[in-house]
């Protein structure tokens, strides 16, 4: 079973912990060595001067007074005092020991010492007793003419320091024992948001869109958290609209689908033998085919305009025989609808533009206007470019029935219609301004709908000659155009 991110943190903090404090130890121990070791030397050091310069005289006899003296010091300084010849070899020693006297020593602090410079040294004897030498010269008119080496047991410094060693040993691991709760602790801190990050994207896998975790601070931890609550909103509104468009789209397919259906089961049914009667039947099938060609039709536009990826290319195009070309194909349909269809474009303009969307666009736009507009109203068609030269404004207006100011900023959505009776009579699809919202975004425009109950709507889009962002407005246009 792998460890969580918590545990794993928290024994990350313990060995750092537990290297640190380990470390911490061992410089203490050995700084507290050497000071003690540095006092002894001095010490020692001192106290063979002192045997070396007191009983010069004396010990240069090699006598029993002489013996004496150094037995009293040495018993006094709780070491062992050693006489040295020119040569190095033991004269007196303080534990009387015979095999030691005649020897020759040749211990660097001998020769230090016979050389003239009282020294210091650490040594382990075969037993495993460490020991302290401590050798200085003894002079007569400024000449070496013997050494005095104290030998001073060790054991009770490395007891102290080993003493030491276990307090700080005892001390570091309940130190560490402690450090390890409150790293337990810590790392749970830290851990929580990605473990609430965690779950939540858990229940996003199994379906559940809608997903808010707490933001619990300003640090990286904090800002993933609020990104991942903007997501799981944007990701719960995708699969909404994405039902919704599900939905919608189903209902407007089966009601088509449920007419033909209709008709022709009546054909079926039907003993009527009458052609004009089946002629009449055919004609109503062949209105709700064309409906539903267009649904689709428009479906596979916005899924194409809504697919993620490189959007279809602009090229710097003359939009005036574009917009007469549309006004053209529609022209017919206004003069049967009795609206005028006026056009007010300015030659030789060059706009940024995909020519099929903006096709697209205008058609759409027109196909709105003409089906909200009256017999007897207007719809006026202008292009031109906005005073500052950065864009190329297309209006579309219209004398109609205008739009509720409840249903203005929702004009645009898949499926959504103002009177939806009576847009489904005159053939509307409820995509047509979608589309147009879509297509206006990959040029990087800007859409304003102004529009009053009665008196008519106005679509004003401006396309960038250098931008590429999008925004939708509904409400007053404002900015004077030339």
């Amino acid at each position: 079973m792998a460890l969580s991110l918590r545990w794993k943190l928290a024994a990350t903090y313990f060995v750092l912990i537990v290297l640190i404090l380990g470390a911490t130890n061992l410089f203490v121990v050995r700084v507290l060595e050497r000071n003690y070791l540095r006092a002894r030397e001095t010490t020692h050091l001192a106290n063979a001067n002192i045997v070396a310069t007191a009983g010069q005289d004396t010990l240069l006899k090699a006598d029993r007074n002489a013996y004496y003296l150094i037995r009293d010091f040495g018993d006094r300084m709780g070491v062992r005092v050693l006489v040295l010849d020119p040569r190095g070899r033991v004269m007196l020693d303080s534990f009387a020991e015979g095999w030691l006297e005649g020897r020759v020593l040749r211990h660097e602090e001998v020769l230090a010492a016979l050389a003239g410079t009282g020294t210091t040294g650490v040594h382990t004897l075969s037993t495993g007793e460490r020991v302290l030498y401590a050798a200085v010269p003894v002079l007569r008119d400024k000449t070496v003419v013997a050494a005095v080496m104290l030998v001073a047991d060790l054991d009770d410094l490395y007891a102290a320091v080993g003493q030491v060693r276990r307090q700080l040993f005892l001390a570091s691991l309940a130190s560490g024992l402690l450090a390890a709760l409150l790293g337990l602790w810590l790392a749970g801190l830290l851990t929580r948001p990605v473990k609430e990050l965690t779950g939540a994207v858990q229940r996003m896998a199994r379906g559940q869109l809608e997903q808010r975790v707490p933001v619990r601070s300003g640090d990286e931890l904090g800002r993933l958290a609020d990104a991942f609550n903007a997501m799981s909103g944007r990701l719960a509104e995708v699969d909404r609209t994405r039902r919704r468009f599900l939905a919608d789209a189903s209902h407007e397919l089966k009601s088509p689908l449920s007419s033909v259906k209709a008709l022709a089961q009546a054909l079926l049914d039907t003993d009527e033998p009458d052609p004009a009667v089946y002629r009449e039947f055919l004609q109503d099938i062949n209105t709700e085919i064309d409906r539903l060609a267009r649904l689709v039709e428009d479906l596979l536009q916005l899924a194409r305009l809504e697919e993620e990826g490189v959007p279809p290319p602009r090229e710097p195009v003359d939009v005036t025989p574009l917009v007469h070309h549309v006004v053209a194909l529609m022209r017919p349909r206004a003069e049967g609808g009795g609206v005028v269809l006026d056009v007010a474009v300015r030659s030789g303009l060059r706009w940024p533009v995909n020519p099929d969307l903006f096709t697209r666009i205008l058609f759409n736009l027109l196909d709105n206007a003409l089906r909200h507009t009256p017999a007897g109203g207007r719809v006026t068609v202008e292009a031109l470019t906005d005073r500052k030269g950065e864009a190329g404004i297309l209006r579309v207006a219209d004398t109609g029935e205008g739009i509720p100011p409840e249903d203005l900023p929702r004009i645009f959505d898949r499926f959504y219609r103002v009177d939806r009776a009576r847009a489904r009579a005159t053939g509307g699809t409820g995509l047509g301004l979608a589309i147009v919202r879509r297509a206006v975004e990959h040029h990087g425009g800007t859409i304003n709908v102004t529009s009053r109950p009665g008196e008519g709507t106005t679509f004003e889009i401006a396309f960038p000659f250098n931008k590429t962002v999008t925004t939708f407005h509904t409400g007053e246009t404002s900015g004077p155009y030339t």
